[in-house]
């Protein structure tokens, strides 16, 4: 069954693009009393109580992150929503909203069975979960080419990526305090990953010289794609004799695990006076996958003519000749099956937790988190004030500024032995101020149902 062509390729990945989320364990909470997610975070974080999650639902995470927004894309004219190629929206208007580099990242985490208890000499989680991570890199030179057309213009469209990974992680942690350096806890988590499915596509060189009378383009693409059974459907260029991919054919896909992957978590607290310092690398660790069907232009692939002049009307032989020679560009070879691995998108985290001297039960925590993926790099500064008046009432609210922009969140945690039950969200404003900050679109949920005990 052919379920992609150019133009689909071209929609799914517009598509998609908008649509793209970024979910972690709650930032809010990093600090908070009686969260018990906080060892994802920071693995010498320990929780009061054992529990146990409920199944489904123990943790759930997921949102949207990204320094481009649907209005840099959809634009009102004339009563109506049009696209930025719309003629009616201003060249100058698009590109001024967009950035040199447009990122986008998606992930989603789902937690199938999880529980914690207190054991050999410290505290210990294990949990069973399911990650899904998508990642885009546009460039703003892609959108200058969509929204200027064929002109006598030149575009060096590069690094141009997307990268897309789903998975299931099977995580064991423990954390106890080091009793020869009072005040130091420290944690490590080890992660047996399964991959499921993988995709990749990378435009590593696409420069385009339009001139007047003469045209020069090169380009050097890949895209891979890993599922069990998935194979490339090819078509024969009629003109040129050339095989090329023109769609994947799902008859024979199996949703099973397609090769083993790790990871894992390091972390440390240290206490002094008031003060709790904290550091934590979390997902350090790459997923294989065994079964990945790859296609590329194989190489950088070169174009140039002063032959081809395409007037109005035109739809002969002169228009089929151009879209041959350009055909090297964007038909891709089916070079069968390889193996491929990724690197697990690892995060740095550095904090510092205040207690207040006037009121135990409220506490500041400032928290640096990095993104340390070589596609989407990021980083992030939050502020948070902590409060738990009564044991089994914990409350959490935060600013943030970095990579997307200003933003805040809020995380409630309701109960204490027995039942549990969270939820927040780090990124809850839709759209932020364009004169102070860079437009961008955030949004995400955490929410999770424990019973501890």
């Amino acid at each position: 069954m052919n379920i992609i062509n150019k133009k689909s390729i071209a929609l799914s990945l517009a598509a998609v693009s908008l649509l793209s989320a970024s979910a972690q364990e709650s930032s809010t909470g990093y600090f908070m009393e009686n969260y018990n997610m906080k060892w994802q975070m920071n693995p010498a974080m320990g929780n009061r109580n054992n529990y146990v999650g409920f199944p489904g639902l123990g943790n759930l995470n997921v949102g949207v992150n990204g320094n481009i927004s649907a209005t840099d894309i959809v634009y009102p004219l004339d009563g109506k929503t049009v696209l930025f190629t719309n003629p009616g929206i201003e060249t100058d208007k698009v590109l001024g909203n967009l950035h040199d580099t447009n990122r986008l990242s998606q992930s989603l985490g789902l937690n199938v069975l999880q529980g914690g208890f207190k054991a050999f000499g410290g505290y210990n989680n294990i949990a069973i979960n399911v990650r899904e991570n998508v990642s885009f890199a546009l460039p703003k030179s892609i959108f200058s080419l969509l929204k200027q057309g064929i002109g006598n213009e030149t575009y060096d469209i590069k690094d141009l990526r997307a990268k897309a990974a789903a998975y299931a992680e099977i995580a064991l942690n423990h954390s106890r305090d080091i009793k020869w350096v009072p005040g130091l806890r420290a944690g490590v988590s080890l992660k047996f990953l399964l991959p499921v499915a993988f995709a990749e596509a990378n435009f590593d060189e696409l420069q385009l010289e339009l001139g007047e009378n003469n045209w020069k383009a090169r380009a050097n693409a890949n895209l891979r794609i890993g599922m069990d059974g998935l194979k490339y459907e090819t078509k024969v260029n009629d003109r040129t004799g050339a095989r090329y991919v023109s769609g994947v054919n799902t008859d024979d896909m199996k949703y099973g695990v397609n090769g083993f992957g790790f990871a894992f978590d390091l972390g440390a607290t240290y206490q002094w006076s008031d003060f709790v310092f904290s550091l934590a690398f979390t997902d350090l660790g790459v997923l294989s996958f065994s079964k990945v069907q790859e296609a590329s232009t194989n190489g950088t692939k070169s174009f140039e003519t002063e032959n081809h002049v395409i007037g109005i009307g035109d739809h002969g032989d002169s228009w089929d000749a151009l879209v041959d020679d350009l055909s090297p560009l964007y038909e891709l070879k089916d070079n069968g099956t390889v193996s491929s691995s990724m690197a697990v998108q690892g995060k740095m985290r550095a904090g510092v937790d205040y207690k207040f001297p006037f009121y135990d039960k409220l506490h500041f925590g400032l928290l640096n988190t990095t993104n340390l993926s070589s596609i989407f790099p990021s980083t992030e500064f939050r502020l948070s004030a902590n409060v738990e008046p009564v044991k089994g009432v914990a409350a959490s609210i935060s600013g943030a500024a970095g990579t997307y922009g200003v933003n805040y969140g809020f995380l409630l945690s309701l109960g204490n032995k027995g039942f549990n039950f969270l939820i927040g969200m780090d990124y809850a404003a839709f759209k932020m101020d364009k004169n102070s900050i860079p437009l961008s679109t955030n949004f995400d949920v955490h929410m999770g149902i424990n019973f501890p005990f």
